[in-house]
Parts: C-alpha cells; sequence; structure tokens
C-alpha cells in the first residue's frame, strides 16, 4: 500500500492529536513530525486536534495552557500547523471538549442502528468479573451481560436516570480484515474483541469514539500514531463500517524506548521538555534530523552517508514505507553527532546569529512549559551565565565572531559555549588543580618552566605578530632544554591563558584576547602554582 493516498482529487490531510498535558519531548516529536512531513511533501494540511477527554493527563487541569504550552513547543522545533485550536480552520471545534455535543449524536445513532447498546453494569460488578477472569486465567473482557437486554426495556432505564455507559456491539462470528501501511493485511477473530465503550457515564467519549468521528468529519485522510493502539485498530475499523464512512489509511509506528530498549523513553535519558533540550542547545535543525532518524532511512539510493539532513531534505524524501516496525532505542552519542555535524553546517555569521538568538529567545525566554514543569537546577544556571556574558557577547561582535569561528569545530551543543568562551571575557581564573597536567609535572616545575617560556614569549609577542613557526619554536625549544615532552609544556601554557585543559587552537586564542591579558593570566598562573 502507498506511503499516502494516490488520489489525486482529494487534499491529504494529516493530524497530529496530543492530550493537553503541555509536555513535548524527542519521542513526541517523532510521533507527529511525520504528519509534518507529509503534509509538506503532499501539498496537503497538518491539523492539530487536542484530545483532552481525559482530564488527568491535562496540565494543571488546564487544558488551554497545556494546548498553548504544546504549540510553542512544536513551533519552536519548526512543526507547524495548518489548522488547529490556535488558528481555526473549516472543521471545527478543534479541542474535544469542545465537541461533546458531537459524540453523543454519534454514539445515539449507532444505537439506533443497532450497532450499539447501553450497558448499566456497576463498576463494582466489573470489577468482580475481571478478578474472576484473572483468576481462571481467560482474557479480561465485558461478558456482554447488557447486550441481551431488549432495546426498549433499555431505553426506558435510561430515561429512569439510572447510570450507563454506551458499547459498540462488536459482532461475534466471523473476524475483521484490516488494511495498515507498515503490517499490511491484519485479520482478527471477532469473538477475541471486546465490546468496547463509547460513551462514559458522564456523557463524555473514550478514544475510540471521538478519534473515529473527528478523523472522519476533519476528513484525515492519513493516520499516522503509535503502535501501541495497533490491538483496537480492528474495533476502530468497525466503527468506520458501522457508519458507512470510508476508512483513512492508517500507519502504526513504534515508539522511542530507553537505551536498554526494554522501557518507554524517560526522562533520564530523552523524554525532558524539548524545550529543555534547545535550552542545552540543541538546534531544531538537530532535534529533527534525529527524531525523524529514529525509526526511518530513506532509500539507500539516496541516502546520506553521514545521516545529516537539512528539514527540505527530510521532506523531500519521507515515506512512510521505510519505517521500522521494531522501535528505536534512545542514543544520545548519536544525537549529539548529528546536533555538531548541523552547527558546522553554519557559514560563522550563521552560527554567531543562531547563538545570540538561542541566548534570548531559547535560554533567557519564558516558555508555558516552564509554568508546567519548572526549571530544572541547570537551567536556572545557565540563565545565570547568559544573562552575564549576552552584553559582553553583543557589545563588541567583532571579537565574538572571532570567539565563535575557534569553537564551531568542536561544540557539540550550544549550553557549551558560555564555559568555553569565558577566558576571553573574565579577568582571573579560579584556578584549582583539576586544570592543570600535574601527572608528571609538580606544581613548582610548572611555575618555574611558566616563568622562563613567559619572558620568552613576551620577547616574540612584543614585536608583533606571531607566526604559528614562531610560537612553537620558542615552546617547542625551551621543553628540549627542559627535556620534556612539548605537549607538558604547551599544556602547560594552556591551563594558565584559558583555565582549562582543552581549548581551541592556543595561538589564535591569545591573538583574540591580546598578549596583554595574556601575560595577566600567566603572572597570575604563576604566582597561584607558586604558593
Amino acid at each position: 500500500m502507498s506511503s499516502v493516498r494516490s488520489d489525486m482529487n482529494k487534499e491529504i490531510r494529516l493530524r497530529a492529536a496530543p492530550s493537553p498535558t503541555g509536555k513535548v519531548h524527542i519521542g513526541t516529536v517523532r510521533a507527529y513530525l511525520p504528519n509534518f512531513l507529509l503534509a509538506r511533501k503532499s501539498g496537503g494540511k497538518n491539523i492539530l486536534r487536542v484530545e483532552d477527554t481525559d482530564s488527568k493527563r491535562n496540565a494543571f487541569g488546564d487544558s488551554q495552557l497545556g494546548v498553548h504550552a504544546m504549540i510553542e513547543a512544536y513551533e519552536a522545533v519548526g512543526i507547524v500547523f495548518d489548522e488547529g485550536p490556535h488558528v481555526g480552520g473549516d472543521y471545527g471545534p478543534y479541542v474535544q471538549s469542545e465537541r461533546l455535543d458531537i459524540y453523543k449524536k454519534y454514539a445515539d445513532e449507532l444505537i439506533n442502528n443497532g450497532h450499539a447498546y447501553y450497558c448499566f453494569c456497576s463498576s463494582e460488578r466489573l470489577a468482580e468479573l475481571r478478578e474472576n477472569q484473572k483468576a481462571l486465567k481467560q482474557r479480561p473482557m465485558y461478558d456482554r451481560l447488557c447486550r441481551s437486554i431488549k432495546p426498549e426495556e433499555a431505553k426506558k432505564r435510561v430515561a429512569s436516570g439510572e447510570a450507563h455507559v454506551i458499547r459498540m456491539k462488536f459482532p461475534t462470528e466471523g473476524e475483521t480484515v484490516c488494511h495498515e501501511v507498515l503490517f499490511g493485511e491484519i485479520r482478527v477473530k471477532n469473538q477475541d474483541i471486546d465490546d468496547q465503550v463509547l460513551l462514559k457515564q458522564n456523557g463524555w467519549p473514550t478514544y475510540h469514539l471521538a478519534s473515529v468521528v473527528d478523523d472522519h468529519l476533519m476528513r484525515i485522510t492519513t493516520v499516522i500514531r503509535g503502535d501501541d493502539w495497533l490491538p483496537s485498530y480492528p474495533k476502530h475499523v468497525k466503527l468506520y463500517e458501522f457508519f458507512g464512512w470510508e476508512i483513512p489509511e492508517f500507519a502504526h509506528l513504534p515508539m522511542i524506548l530507553n537505551p536498554d530498549g526494554h522501557k518507554k523513553l524517560s526522562k533520564r535519558y530523552g523524554a525532558n521538555s524539548i524545550i529543555a533540550k534547545m535550552r542545552e542547545g540543541y538546534l531544531k535543525e538537530g532535534i529533527l534530523n534525529y527524531a525523524i532518524l529514529c525509526g526511518w532511512a530513506p532509500d539507500a539510493k539516496v541516502a546520506h552517508q553521514d545521516e545529516i539532513y537539512s528539514i527540505d531534505e527530510i521532506i523531500e524524501l519521507f515515506d512512510l514505507a521505510h519505517m521500522n516496525k521494531t522501535a528505536a532505542r534512545y542514543d544520545q552519542n548519536k544525537f549529539d553527532y548529528i546536533n555538531g555535524k548541523h552547527i558546522r553546517r553554519f557559514t560563522p555569521e550563521q552560527f554567531a546569529d543562531r547563538v545570540l538568538d538561542w541566548a534570548e529567545n531559547i535560554v533567557l525566554k519564558h516558555f508555558k512549559v516552564d509554568v508546567i514543569s519548572g526549571l530544572e537546577d541547570w537551567e536556572i544556571s545557565l540563565q545565570a551565565e547568559v544573562k552575564k556574558y549576552l552584553p559582553l557577547w553583543k557589545a563588541d561582535i567583532t571579537k565574538f565572531n572571532k570567539c565563535l569561528a575557534l569553537e564551531q569545530e568542536r561544540v557539540v551543543k550550544l549550553s557549551e559555549l558560555p564555559a568555553s568562551l569565558a577566558y576571553f571575557y573574565i579577568d582571573e581564573f579560579n584556578y584549582s588543580d583539576s586544570d592543570w597536567n600535574m601527572k608528571n609535572r609538580s606544581k613548582s616545575e610548572l611555575a618555574a618552566a611558566l616563568k622562563e617560556v613567559f619572558d620568552r614569549l613576551s620577547v616574540i609577542f612584543e614585536k608583533g605578530s606571531v607566526t604559528h613557526e614562531e610560537w612553537e619554536k620558542v615552546v617547542r625549544g625551551y621543553a628540549e632544554e627542559l627535556d620534556w615532552k612539548a605537549g607538558d609544556l604547551f599544556l602547560a601554557v594552556r591551563s594558565a591563558v584559558t583555565g582549562r585543559l582543552q581549548s581551541p587552537p592556543l595561538l589564535e586564542s591569545i591573538e583574540i584576547m591580546g598578549w596583554h591579558k595574556a601575560r595577566i593570566f600567566i603572572e597570575k598562573a604563576i604566582t597561584w602554582l607558586s604558593k
């Protein structure tokens, strides 16, 4: 079966249908990204429909807050919607709690057509039934007790105010045949399918009724959802048949699991807020690139060997036919690799613009999800760092661009930058032993070596521009006199000038900060080492 309907006369319409928890993470981005990609590829529509019929999943019980937090997060990574509660459209309302009369109408239609029935069983009876089935090692299913009540009697009991639900009257003989994009033909024996509750006692629909009704009325042509709904797929197919409606294409995608492959993605790994990921310095390009590769790869003939794709390339190449049927495992190393590659795709000017945008509009911005989840300690610390350095970065853009140019080939995520660029913007370091290579040299040896090499470097730097050849000749030459490895002496100078053992090319760093500042750092390092 094709990945998207090929009827050229029909607009392709896909939908994301989240609950309004307000929490969007890499797993939910991957879940709804295919809708956006296929809508853009086909010239169709990507619709946001909020499924808020389960009040337990509403953010703080506030559906509106959760909706706006989700929209804000999706738009931040580049997933936009053509219709939804925030932009309107011809098929609204786009929030299920505003559509209750619609669900009641169609539930009544099923009753009248003999495809559903009123069930008056108490919660206590149903609990006892489940316990008995469990004890007998039977499949937990409703025993269809109320299915035998005559319709006239059932309607009288409803009219008298007796508590009830509406259940689907699933056939008990034969089989239901379903066609699914990834899994092909699925056949199930009707006797094995439960009589699903469609309308609850409070008049609110279950997912099964609401999703089918909404997908039909909103003219959804392709439904992409998690494979946890695959067991329920036959129920939904049967509902379409009961109503006499055309069945959309269905694709059930596996979720992203923890690295061990056994559990649903947890916050310890990638299931924290996607806004937090962006604050951490993951680019929207890196997020979308990594997310779509969790369970999908393009045809080998057009695949990129480095697996790096722009959003336009992903839109062009994406199809459902190449989605995996098995769950992907979260891979932090791959995520970092992809993000770093996207950072290195920028021109130096683009990179500088993106870093400033990240600082101002991601790190320091107050997002609605912050109200729901709060800020973690590292986010608060990062905000403090950015508030400290952002004015300094913007005060001298030329200098800032030069500093960034040294880091662009090294950085994996943007949150590394405040610390890695700090030595260009501070006046002194609080050195610690961990900032120095003391495996082979004592503090006193390092202090003495720095004092002498400092005097020799001063001679060449105070003349003006210094070449790499002159720089290395001085440091390597003195290392030979000391009978040291050259690397030990270079590391000592690096620690003195940058306050750390790893940094961008040292000569270029000194050229940007200026020899005057570098010599102050070296003198203070000698003093610290001599204590």
